[in-house]
């Protein structure tokens, strides 16, 4: 899935600079998005707990974190009178199209599924909804299809990125035709760990070897960029209002997400953080400035500074890169 804030350019530079000095242990990410960084750190050995608010990000770290192996549906597949999990994939792929509340309101009103892969979109949603009612499929088999389904319509869906807007005309993904696929989860040590819960709360409440803090790092509010994702996640069928299809809910805003708050934010949090490496992954046009993100460290330890080039924010004509910092905390 394409995920603003994703590390996905950024993780192996991150990786060798945190493996050099603490080359195994506790690795907490609790900003952890769709789970790219906490993923790469479970695959290279590290016992991972990531954290997120959302739960269509929760989803998708279930799936790939909190799993070692693919998940098998066994009970679904004696109601449903299949023989295996791909079987399952092929039942859905093979569902009659409905024309439901995301055909409505993402392909007729707005465009960001074609018409054609929104009544399969919501022919799969409605069927993982039905099965989630009958107890046919557990908690963490729901995260695996959530996250499956976001992911899949993510590859058709007729967007710059995120779910903020929609094209002015046809992107040639959103032509492709949806194909249900499966995520897989991550190899690496039992015990990896996902929690729906506030960063804070996460710092707070564990003691690690490694602490990745990658917060938000301007005005953009995940829970309105994501909207869609997260509805389906819920189970929800909400009325919406303007070019957005913007539920009439209302929606979390990050402290690091204020220009006046973001700095007391991020002393707030490192006030209960146990560590022994901190590393923060900020950007050089954040609302905190490098000089005072520099003081507020400074006091919790020898910090060392490291410069990368990431892909930024990626639209239709290409994508630009930004400069970031990391900036590593040793509590020694």
């Amino acid at each position: 899935m394409r995920y603003f804030g994703s590390k996905t350019s950024t993780v192996q530079q991150l990786f060798n600079l945190v493996s050099e000095r603490i080359p195994s242990g506790t690795f907490c990410d609790p900003f952890g998005g769709i789970g790219t960084v906490a993923s790469y750190f479970k695959q290279n050995g590290y016992l991972v707990t990531s954290g997120d608010i959302l739960s269509f990000a929760h989803s998708f770290q279930t799936a790939r974190i909190v799993l070692n192996r693919p998940s098998q549906f066994r009970r679904l597949q004696t109601a449903l009178n299949l023989s295996s999990s791909t079987d399952i994939v092929n039942h859905l792929n093979s569902l009659k199209p409905i024309s439901g509340w995301l055909t409505r309101e993402y392909a007729q009103e707005r465009l960001f599924f074609t018409p054609t892969n929104a009544k399969r979109i919501d022919a799969c949603r409605r069927a993982i909804k039905r099965w989630k009612t009958e107890q046919l499929i557990t908690p963490k088999e729901h995260a695996v299809l959530i996250a499956s389904l976001i992911d899949s319509m993510d590859k058709v869906a007729n967007t710059a990125g995120t779910y903020y807007a929609f094209l002015k005309s046809w992107h040639r993904k959103a032509m492709r035709p949806f194909s249900f696929e499966i995520v897989r989860p991550v190899a690496g040590p039992l015990g990896c760990r996902a929690v729906l819960t506030e960063a804070e709360t996460l710092v707070a409440d564990n003691e690690v070897d490694i602490l990745y803090l990658d917060p938000p790092y301007n005005h953009r509010s995940y829970p309105r960029y994501y909207h869609l994702p997260e509805s389906i996640a819920l189970g929800l069928t909400p009325r919406v209002h303007g070019s957005a299809g913007m539920p009439k809910r209302q929606f979390h805003l990050s402290r690091f997400n204020r220009p006046n708050d973001a700095a007391n934010a991020l002393r707030d949090i490192l006030s209960q953080a146990k560590y022994k490496l901190l590393v923060f992954h900020y950007s050089d046009d954040g609302l905190i400035d490098a000089g005072e993100v520099k003081s507020i460290l400074h006091k919790y330890g020898r910090v060392e500074e490291h410069s990368i080039l990431a892909a930024g924010y990626t639209n239709v004509t290409g994508p630009r890169s930004i400069d970031h910092r990391l900036y590593l905390v040793n509590n020694d």
